[in-house]
C-alpha cells in the first residue's frame, strides 16, 4: 500500500515531498491536497542523469530543454501532468 493510499484511508496523516510529486499525486488522487506547492520549504532543482563525459549528449539535452522552455512545450507537459 502506498503512502498516498494510506493518507486517503486515514492510516497516515501527512507526507512531505517535493511540489511536483504532490501536484501529480493530487491529480491522480482527488482526495489528496497539495499544500503550498508554490511556496517550498527550500530551494531545489530537478536534474537529468546523463553518461559521464558525454559532452555532445549533454549539450543536446541542454539545447532541447532550452528550446522546450522557449517554445512552451515544457510548460504544456508540466500543465498536463501537474495541474
Amino acid at each position: 500500500m502506498t503512502i498516498f493510499k494510506q493518507i486517503l484511508d486515514g492510516k497516515a496523516d501527512v507526507m512531505v515531498t517535493d511540489a511536483s510529486e504532490t501536484l501529480l499525486q493530487q491529480k491522480l488522487n482527488p482526495g489528496l491536497c497539495s499544500v503550498h506547492p508554490d511556496k517550498p520549504f527550500q530551494f531545489g532543482e530537478k536534474a537529468y542523469l546523463l553518461p559521464r563525459g558525454d559532452v555532445a549528449f549533454q549539450q543536446y539535452v541542454d539545447q532541447w530543454l532550452h528550446l522546450a522552455r522557449s517554445s512552451g512545450e515544457f510548460q504544456a507537459v508540466y500543465d498536463k501532468w501537474l495541474k
